[in-house]
């Protein structure tokens, strides 16, 4: 009998893995219509993931999907890119579409309203191709005419015939901010506009003539970390360039280097401060000199990578040309290809560790209101901290629970068990501590 609470653990073990594995891997099979394109990847600082598609918005909390439309809130159906703003009025999620530009409000539970804006508001183009949010709230949305200035409630016009000095009479395909300077990704090169106080005024083009840089002109994407280093992708690799003087200190990387695919269409920095590089062959990763790549044959999705997130839990999420998928220790797991219509279970939830906060993060569903509560086992099946009085409204929910100041003390590291109990219902989870 002394054995029964192990042989016991070990049961709640075995059926955790078999859970935790259908539900992380599980694979929403694609609707008729069209190929299911994510352009746009933002995870939010609660966790919760947008991903801007052809199809429409979609926002996923770890257990449940909402999907927006034209038919309510936004300008329209297909969505080209996202940008997030903290304002005066609360979280707003900016939403760059084919038919206007919306900024949305939203909450725990989802969008509570929006506002959008089309050619008839002062837009150049309706087919908003990029958006760029400056420290004063300045918006910049990029088109096929130009940029698009929307500041203090109005829309003025950033255009080539104005500003030829610093930009090209070439479709606005991405941007990045860094301090007071916007970088604009064109074809045909580099545009560069200084933002002042009292407007906007041109900075010298960035290289020959129309602002060809030494390897391509052909700029498909721009992510900028101050003078230290900038980055733009391109159709032969990636072009990095440091410091102020157009004409000095340019290099390249390629797939001689360990690029997956010289034809580079976005790229995103990561919170450890290494570089993900979406291309029409894959995605690699480039830590300290260290280059890692991921194709179909790895499991990826689909090659052409559009866009990249990253969630609280350390993965990472990519927005691809059939889909989103997330890539977790080296291995892919949710595979999205289609808009998703999942039914949540009577009760489910998803958890990890939260070490900047050192806390447990948990995300979960209740079909019904019933009291709450939350228990920690370490693996020899002693209980190690519990929570209750959790929040046991019907809905979903996305709680901290602390791990200091427990009876027992701060659990050390190592793999614990977490139990979500309601009633008679129990759900558990495997979940790894390290400080």
């Amino acid at each position: 009998m002394r054995h029964l609470p192990y042989f016991l653990l070990f049961l709640l073990f075995m059926g955790l893995s078999i859970t935790a594995s259908n539900q992380d891997s599980r694979l929403l099979e694609s609707q008729s219509g069209p190929v299911f394109k994510v352009k746009a990847v933002y995870v939010d600082s609660e966790g919760v993931k947008w991903f801007g598609t052809n199809r429409g918005l979609c926002r996923y909390n770890d257990l449940s999907w909402r999907y927006y439309t034209d038919a309510d809130y936004l300008a329209g159906k297909q969505v080209n890119a996202l940008a997030f703003e903290q304002s005066d009025y609360g979280q707003e999620l900016w939403v760059a579409t084919t038919e206007g530009v919306s900024v949305v409000l939203f909450d725990s539970d989802g969008i509570t309203g929006s506002t959008s804006y089309t050619s008839d508001d002062g837009l150049l183009n309706n087919d908003v191709t990029d958006i760029a949010i400056d420290s004063r709230a300045g918006k910049f949305f990029g088109s096929v005419d130009g940029i698009t200035w929307f500041h203090d409630g109005i829309m003025d016009q950033l255009v080539f015939f104005d500003y030829y000095g610093s930009m090209f009479d070439k479709p606005i395909r991405q941007m990045d901010i860094y301090g007071d300077t916007l970088y604009i990704a064109q074809d045909g090169g580099i545009g560069r506009l200084v933002s002042g106080v009292d407007g906007i005024s041109g900075a010298s083009r960035w290289a020959s003539e129309f602002g060809i840089t030494p390897f391509s002109g052909n700029i498909r994407s721009v992510e900028v970390n101050g003078m230290d280093k900038q980055w733009f992708g391109t159709d032969v690799g990636v072009e990095t360039h440091t410091g102020y003087f157009a004409k000095e200190n340019w290099d390249l990387y390629s797939t001689e280097n360990g690029l997956v695919n010289k034809d580079v269409i976005s790229i995103a920095e990561d919170p450890d401060g290494g570089l993900w590089f979406g291309t029409y062959g894959g995605v690699s990763h480039l830590s300290d000199g260290v280059w890692t790549s991921y194709t179909t044959a790895d499991g990826l999705l689909n090659d052409t990578v559009y866009d990249i997130g990253f969630d609280l839990d350390g993965s990472v999420w990519l927005g691809t040309g059939s889909g989103a998928c997330r890539l977790k220790d080296g291995t892919f797991l949710d595979f999205i290809t289609a808009v998703p219509h999942r039914i949540v279970a009577a009760m489910d939830f998803m958890t990890y560790y939260n070490n900047a906060a050192e806390s447990v993060h948990m995300a979960y569903h209740l079909a019904s209101s019933a009291p709450v509560m939350a228990r920690l086992y370490n693996v020899s099946g002693m209980l190690v901290g519990e929570w209750s009085d959790l929040p046991q409204m019907e809905g979903d929910h996305r709680i901290e629970l602390p791990l200091h100041g427990l009876s027992e003390g701060s659990p050390g590291e190592g793999i614990y068990m977490i139990q979500l109990i309601q009633g008679s219902q129990t759900r558990a989870k495997k979940i790894v501590i390290i400080y």
